[in-house]
């Protein structure tokens, strides 16, 4: 419990003190910022990136932490985000769980967080912006 304290109260600052204001403007193909979602064991703070990068996740314990980097070419503008988690059956994907995050800062065009999952399979996560609904990106991911 401690710990998931300091993981929170470390990412409030890292993303209130990690992402500048950035006027470029997308459209014109001249931002930095592209619409991406990167899984990992674990988070780099000091270069705001995710660590242990990959799509391949181990359950220990009965469950897996699988941090995330939702990048945004636009700005996200405060939104709040939620992480759609969809489990594959069939050859289809099914809605499984949904996972909600405040946003700390009210511009920016990354955010950083992690989500617990228990179940084991392949699944897909999609990033969504919940002011306008919009969808950033998504990434295919298995639990083993």
């Amino acid at each position: 419990m401690k710990a998931s304290v300091i993981i929170i109260i470390s990412l409030f600052f890292i993303i209130a003190s990690g992402c500048k204001k950035n006027s470029s403007n997308p459209a014109s193909g001249d931002s930095q910022y592209s619409n991406k979602l990167t899984l990992g064991t674990g988070v780099d703070y000091s270069k705001f990136l995710i660590s242990g990068e990959g799509t391949s996740f181990y359950k220990i314990g009965g469950s897996v932490q699988v941090f995330w980097r939702l990048e945004s070419a636009n700005d996200m503008a405060g939104s709040n985000v939620n992480i759609k988690i969809e489990k594959q059956s069939g050859g289809t994907y099914l809605s499984d769980t949904t996972f909600s995050f405040a946003n700390p800062q009210s511009y920016g065009h990354i955010m950083i967080s992690s989500f617990i999952i228990t179940k084991t399979g392949n699944f897909r996560a999609t990033g969504v912006l919940t002011n306008g609904n919009t969808t950033v990106a998504s990434k295919e991911f298995t639990v083993q």
